[in-house]
């Protein structure tokens, strides 16, 4: 799919003949109409950009002139990605891109990952957790230092 940038304003200016009779007899001020107009050419040049910065992905057709540089394009747009699946209100922990701390999270228990997204993904204090959570200021602060010394040894347990 093309687009012929001379085509498409030949075609605007066309349609643009019958609307300003259209507008004029509907009383439009010249202004208004030059201002309606402006828009629809911004619209056909916005259109031109996007065809003349888009390529398309004809990867497997024989006609296709340039097929070393669809290569290239493929080969750049493709990657191997591996997908974990989190629990959705952890959905940050997918964000992780160190392979070693995601095993990690992933291996903690789901009160340790509230905790834990409360605390450094929510930015929630000691004192809010212990409200949120029900429990007593010391005990978040014990599992705190227990999940971070766990992230901790399983980081350097997995370097060995």
């Amino acid at each position: 799919m093309g687009f012929n940038n001379g085509f498409e304003h030949v075609r605007l200016e066309n349609k643009w003949k019958k609307l300003r009779i259209q507008y004029r007899e509907a009383g439009m001020s010249e202004e208004a109409i030059q201002e309606m107009y402006n828009f629809d050419v911004q619209v056909v040049n916005s259109e031109q950009r996007y065809y003349r910065h888009s390529k398309d992905l004809a990867f497997n057709d024989a006609d296709t002139e340039d097929t070393h540089s669809n290569d290239r394009y493929e080969e750049a747009i493709l990657m191997a990605d591996t997908y974990r699946e989190t629990k959705s209100r952890f959905t940050w922990i997918g964000e992780i891109e160190d392979e070693r701390l995601l095993s990690a999270l992933e291996k903690l228990k789901e009160e340790d990952l509230k905790i834990l997204t409360l605390y450094a993904y929510d930015g929630y204090t000691v004192t809010e957790i212990s409200k949120v959570l029900r429990c007593s200021q010391p005990t978040i602060s014990i599992k705190i230092k227990r999940i971070t010394k766990f992230l901790k040894n399983f980081e350097f347990d997995a370097m060995d």
